[in-house]
């Protein structure tokens, strides 16, 4: 009996280092997933920002061009005047323009994993049956040089199957 007493404050030792390594571990683990729900909490954020800011920017720009000043201003513009030609009304080349970058917007957010796969899927789908409308084509032709390169080849691939006959799903 008095042979294990020595060995207890040695055993003691050895119990208490082991719960001070096994809180240590845990508080790292703790941390990491801190900072991780962290990060996750400032992407979000981020993305909610970015998203209320494209809606603003958005609402103005309608708002703006819509009026019958800018319209006037507009089609002094030979820019404008050509971009109209493809339309009926100037109203109907702004409302064109606004869903051309609406798109372009929520395929920059696909490509950064910032959209549920779902909707993305939803939107492309919309893309691909509005870009069977002339007037939508006609105005993505006289203004696609405006988008980032790889907007331009999604619409092209898309406008490409639509003269084929495919689907874009079909071709996933």
């Amino acid at each position: 009996m008095d042979s294990f007493l020595v060995y207890v404050p040695i055993i003691s030792l050895i119990i208490v280092a082991g719960l001070f390594v096994v809180a240590i571990v845990n508080f790292s683990t703790v941390r990491r997933n801190m900072q991780k729900q962290y990060e996750q909490q400032i992407k979000n954020l981020k993305i909610q920002s970015e998203q209320q800011i494209y809606s603003r920017i958005m609402d103005v720009r309608l708002k703006l061009e819509s009026t019958e000043t800018f319209t006037k201003m507009a089609k002094e513009s030979p820019v404008f005047a050509e971009r109209f030609t493809a339309v009926d009304s100037p109203d109907e080349y702004y409302i064109i323009v606004s869903f051309l970058d609406l798109f372009e917007f929520l395929f920059a957010l696909n490509k950064r994993d910032m959209i549920d796969t779902a909707i993305w899927s939803r939107w492309r789908s919309l893309a691909e049956t509005i870009m069977t409308i002339p007037k939508f084509r006609k105005v993505w032709e006289k203004t696609k040089h405006v988008h980032s390169s790889e907007f331009r080849n999604f619409i092209d691939s898309i406008t490409e199957q639509n003269d084929s006959g495919q689907s874009i799903e079909n071709s996933h």
